[in-house]
């Protein structure tokens, strides 16, 4: 009798083990997303959960020349042209609806540049995100990968207050109809 009550505990254990190994990484949190060309910092995003879903929103954008900051949620000075009602990139939500698909985070991504919606996959490669937008017919075949590396408070301006993301409700771009 008490073998039986040691073996059903060790099997037990081993499902409870084996449900925390298949749930993908905690990916909330602040990050750099990353030019893949140039390797310089792009944009500061918070990736915040909203009803058993992650979202993404730019909080602060880089300026290409300078490498400092130049726009934030709170000074929003460059307009997504190509989004219906012309948002403000900083406070965007670009990413959106990901659920938990074990290993990877599954949704979409919007490029505010040119208003495509892609299918997103993100997953954690030890202390980075790496964040895949795909075409969503055959994707697996034709997509990219950007590297997002962890960010905090004090990659933003000493005067930028982080807004509490539990207040967040996200709001999704749309392209401009043609």
């Amino acid at each position: 009798m008490k073998t039986n009550r040691v073996a059903a505990a060790f099997f037990v254990l081993f499902l409870v083990q084996a449900v925390f190994v298949q749930a993908a990484d905690n990916i909330l949190g602040l990050y750099k997303q990353m030019d893949d060309k140039s390797g310089k910092p792009e944009t500061i995003v918070l990736l915040y959960s909203y009803q058993g879903k992650i979202f993404g929103r730019m909080m602060a954008s880089y300026d290409e020349t300078t490498g400092a900051i130049k726009d934030t949620i709170y000074e929003q000075k460059s307009k997504a042209e190509k989004l219906e009602g012309d948002p403000a990139y900083c406070g965007m939500d670009y990413l959106y609806n990901l659920e938990d698909k074990g290993k990877e985070y599954r949704g979409e991504i919007i490029d505010p540049r040119d208003g495509k919606v892609y299918d997103c996959r993100i997953w954690r490669d030890s202390n980075k995100l790496i964040v895949r937008g795909q075409l969503k017919t055959f994707g697996f075949l034709l997509g990219r990968n950007q590297t997002w590396l962890a960010a905090s408070a004090t990659d933003l301006p000493a005067d930028f207050v982080m807004p509490d993301p539990a207040t967040f409700v996200p709001v999704i771009p749309k392209a401009k109809k043609k």
